[in-house]
């Protein structure tokens, strides 16, 4: 084989190799765009998949919240209602000490009315006594 025909079938395998890659790329470049494609479709489920777990983790956060404000609200709440029952006990306990200290004042009066009708009845003897002795000297 001559040199030239050597040449000449490098030359020949070179263009086919040529064409082989050409060809390959373009059925590279069609898988390529396929897999584009595909990749693509994959990629909107997945955002959507995100979307909505996004989505469902701020309902939740949103929930979670709610109840958190709840709670607190309701603490708060209990906190005063306990305290309206400390105000009202303390209240009742107040004018129960002061109706014990009314009664007792009322007993002290009662006792001083019985001492000053007391004074008053042995007022009424002595006047009565002085009287009759008055009398008695006058005649």
């Amino acid at each position: 084989m001559a040199l030239s025909d050597a040449l000449l079938k490098l030359s020949n395998h070179s263009k086919e190799l040529e064409q082989s890659i050409e060809a390959t790329q373009q059925k590279n470049d069609a898988r390529i765009e396929a897999r584009r494609v595909e990749l693509q479709s994959e990629l909107d489920d997945a955002a959507e998949r995100f979307d909505r777990s996004v989505d469902s983790a701020a309902d939740q956060a949103a929930s979670d919240w709610a109840e958190a404000q709840k709670s607190v609200s309701d603490a708060f709440e209990s906190l005063r209602a306990d305290a309206r029952s400390r105000h009202a006990e303390w209240s009742a306990k107040r004018a129960s000490r002061a109706a014990d200290v009314a009664e007792a004042d009322a007993i002290d009066a009662v006792d001083f009315a019985i001492y000053a009708i007391q004074e008053a009845e042995y007022a009424v003897l002595d006047a009565s006594d002085a009287r009759a002795e008055a009398d008695l000297k006058a005649t």
